[in-house]
């Protein structure tokens, strides 16, 4: 009888021990989601120029305003869409090939003037 208890105690704890491990993130998993976070960047302004796989948003920067130009691959997310004059939230990362849009939110302009 004794021995069966510690046995059950044992298998009971090697089991929940693999749980606890397994439920762990591994190292890799943890650094890419922490560098990813890192690299993407957000800026809201008016879409300025639209080409085939690029646009232009003009922003604010230190009351200053500044064209920047963003570049569409595969990957991107658009909702709605890219029009001159539209108000634009632009999450992007920078690349070696320029700023690419990750993901882009556009609020179509009005149209109407009070």
């Amino acid at each position: 009888m004794r021995f069966r208890t510690i046995l059950s105690l044992a298998t009971l704890f090697v089991f929940c021990f693999t749980a606890a491990v397994w439920s762990l993130p591994t190292p890799a998993q943890t650094a890419a989601h922490s560098s990813n976070a890192a690299e993407n960047q957000s800026v809201a302004g008016k879409i300025s120029a639209v080409g085939d796989a690029t646009f232009a948003l003009q922003v604010a920067k230190d009351n200053q305003p500044q064209t920047m130009q963003f570049l569409i691959d595969d990957k991107t997310r658009v909702e709605g869409k890219l029009a001159i004059g539209s108000q634009a939230v632009v999450e992007y990362r920078a690349d070696s090939a320029g700023n690419v849009a990750v993901h882009v939110v556009v609020t179509p302009s009005s149209g109407l003037h009070y």
